[in-house]
């Protein structure tokens, strides 16, 4: 690479989170830099709070920005969007064809971590769910390509469990 263009190219970059508002901050800091999938891993969707106002525009704003936009969210218990998250589920009656959720099943539903990646770029993760402590990774596509491999075990070992349309009488 021409040296008077290497620093144009984006460096990989780590920083360690303490908090459980860190996870949040850090989803906020990335979620506009979403060009073309977002995915999520996570245990319920409740500590990301993926139903705040804004949070849910920006989602909204990605996936209408790009036709070939996606978002695929993996859980281990899709209880907490149902009941809890009239936003989100909107925005998936809306754009159904842009959202996919899954529940994990078999050796996934046993995964303790939970983990955003976006773009294949960057990566907020947590070792441990029930744990505050993680790492944000940006512009490594080596390591999001290993977060994008272990999302794609866990997407394999699920099922589908949110539907856009709802069944009655």
């Amino acid at each position: 690479m021409d040296e008077t263009l290497a620093h144009l190219v984006p460096q990989p970059a780590r920083r360690v989170i303490t908090a459980r508002g860190d996870y949040i901050a850090a989803f906020d800091e990335l979620l506009p830099h979403v060009r073309r999938e977002l995915r999520v891993f996570d245990p319920d969707l409740a500590q990301l709070d993926l139903n705040s106002p804004d949070r849910v525009e920006g989602l909204r704003r990605f996936l209408i920005a790009n036709r070939d936009s996606r978002l695929y969210i993996a859980v281990h218990d899709p209880d907490h969007l149902t009941r809890h998250m009239p936003r989100m589920m909107d925005l998936l009656t809306q754009l159904s064809t842009k959202i996919a959720v899954h529940r994990t099943v078999d050796d996934a539903a046993r995964a303790q971590d939970c983990f955003v990646l976006v773009d294949a770029e960057h990566v907020i993760r947590r070792a441990v769910a029930a744990h505050p402590r993680g790492v944000v990774i940006t512009d490594d596509q080596k390591e999001a390509r290993a977060m994008r491999e272990r999302f794609d075990e866990i997407w394999q070992s699920s099922v589908p469990a949110v539907s856009a349309t709802k069944l009655g009488l």
